[in-house]
């Protein structure tokens, strides 16, 4: 269930404050209703401009919803009497809601009315020092506001302990959270699952490569073949998915699968007088979306954990590599001091390419670097006869995940590390790939390819394993009918 997404009014443009009456879903204006048209709820992001601010001051991001009890203000004399009602809820940001929590309704009065231009004697200074008073005397607890549009802020893999901790502290916490998470036993589960989980970091080249192609990943069963470990945290250095909003993922074991949940990273950009009591009271991530993923469900690159599963479908293919990720040492100090086990923390990236080296560059050609494909694409997930037995004569069914293929057309070499697949390219496609149809009808595609000049050879003519090209290196035949379309 998404939990990021900031309802507005299509009208005037403020954010709404949402209402829970039993399944019913109320949407209300900002601080008071009275003289206002009624709200159109519709997601922030359908307009432009939404006004988004603290409900207090009006100057910066709220970080919590306060709820308090119905307020009324009657203004008595001049031609009529006025009665305002206010909201019971109050998106409130960080400065005010610590002078909310030190009781200081004086102070949260004063900062306000000085951004507003309000002297002391003003009859709206003392209207507003009313309500503040009311608010921080009669509140009734607070929730993690998780719909603030944040700027993402910057992590990194030395980082991943103490984020972790710190969103364990915030799943243990007084503080609420969004009903679709606020149930006690479920929240320390969560937080217990979290503290022996691994951490995985992902770094620039292999989220660059996510981001590229999650959108056209084709269906995949999430099922135990393709989680890395039972359950864990991954980040990534920016934010990945159709949103542009999710930092991190974690993955947790419940009933008959995961109970997966998306983060979004805060605090870029909040003065750094406040960034303590960020970090102390929420840390760097805030939950936007939620759900109970069984196993065998079918998810593709458009769900919200696209990314997630994008990543462990690249991971299963062997295309990545995790490796343990060396830690300061005063993080391994701090865990023993509390005699906790060091946290495992991997940094997951491209494998390298384990083939043979190429030939030195020529003079003037510079340094070359890793080939970039031209372009990639997605196998879908299907049914394989596999051969097994004496002589490989008996067959069973087994399943092959999506995998991903990348082609260089200038080489028409094709890019995939798997131990399962190894699609290969035919001379046809060769001939089509590189030659780019230069070729007259009737003749051969000749062409210099990645292991020479290969146009005079014939198919029939080269043994499994034979020298090819010039160069007299080998390989594989590949598996009957795993080509690779051009």
């Amino acid at each position: 269930m998404n939990l990021g997404t900031l309802i507005a009014c299509a009208t005037c443009g403020y954010g709404l404050t949402e209402h829970h009456h039993g399944d019913q879903v109320l949407y209300r204006h900002p601080v008071s209703e009275t003289d206002r048209h009624q709200p159109v709820p519709v997601p922030a992001h359908l307009i432009g401009n939404v006004y988004d601010r603290c409900h207090i001051c009006s100057a910066a991001q709220p970080v919590w919803n306060y709820r308090t009890a119905e307020l009324e203000a009657q203004g008595i004399g001049g031609t009529r009497d006025v009665i305002q009602t206010y909201n019971t809820h109050w998106h409130v940001c960080l400065r005010c809601a610590q002078l909310i929590e030190a009781d200081n309704p004086d102070t949260l009065t004063a900062a306000s009315a000085a951004l507003m231009g309000w002297h002391p004697s003003d009859p709206r200074h003392t209207i507003l020092n009313m309500v503040h008073r009311a608010i921080v005397y009669t509140r009734e607890g607070r929730t993690l506001l998780t719909t603030t549009d944040w700027p993402p802020a910057k992590l990194g893999p030395d980082m991943l302990p103490k984020v972790r901790d710190r969103l364990t502290g915030l799943l243990r916490g007084p503080a609420d959270l969004p009903d679709l998470l606020n149930t006690r036993d479920a929240r320390q589960s969560l937080a217990d699952h979290l503290d022996r989980s691994p951490l995985y970091w992902i770094n620039q080249e292999f989220t660059a490569l996510i981001t590229e192609v999650t959108r056209d990943q084709p269906p995949a069963p999430v099922t135990d073949r393709i989680t890395p470990t039972p359950s864990g945290l991954v980040a990534w250095p920016q934010p990945v998915g159709d949103s542009g909003q999710v930092a991190a993922v974690s993955w947790t074991p419940h009933a008959d699968g995961w109970h997966i949940l998306c983060y979004r990273s805060v605090g870029a950009g909040l003065a750094e007088g406040l960034m303590p009591a960020l970090r102390h009271d929420i840390g760097w991530l805030i939950p936007i979306h939620t759900g109970h993923i069984t196993t065998g469900a079918i998810i593709d690159g458009s769900h919200p954990v696209g990314p997630l599963i994008t990543t462990w479908l690249l991971m299963n293919q062997q295309m990545a590599e995790a490796t343990p990720a060396k830690l300061p040492k005063a993080v391994a100090k701090a865990y023993r001091r509390h005699q906790r086990p060091a946290p495992d923390v991997r940094l997951v990236r491209i494998k390298p390419p384990t083939t043979t080296p190429p030939a030195e560059p020529a003079a003037g050609e510079g340094e070359r670097s890793r080939a970039k494909p031209d372009y990639r694409y997605w196998v879908s997930g299907h049914e394989r006869n596999q051969a097994y037995g004496p002589g490989r004569r008996l067959r069973k069914k087994i399943d092959i995940e999506p995998f991903l293929i990348s082609i260089d057309r200038t080489t028409g070499v094709s890019f995939i590390n798997t131990a399962m697949v190894t699609p290969t390219l035919t001379r046809i496609d060769l001939g089509r790939s590189v030659g780019h149809g230069s070729a007259q009808r009737g003749e051969p595609a000749r062409h210099r390819g990645a292991r020479g000049p290969q146009g005079g050879q014939r198919p029939g003519h080269r043994r499994p394993g034979a020298a090819v090209g010039r160069g007299g290196q080998r390989r594989s035949t590949g598996r009957a009918g795993q080509c690779v379309p051009a």
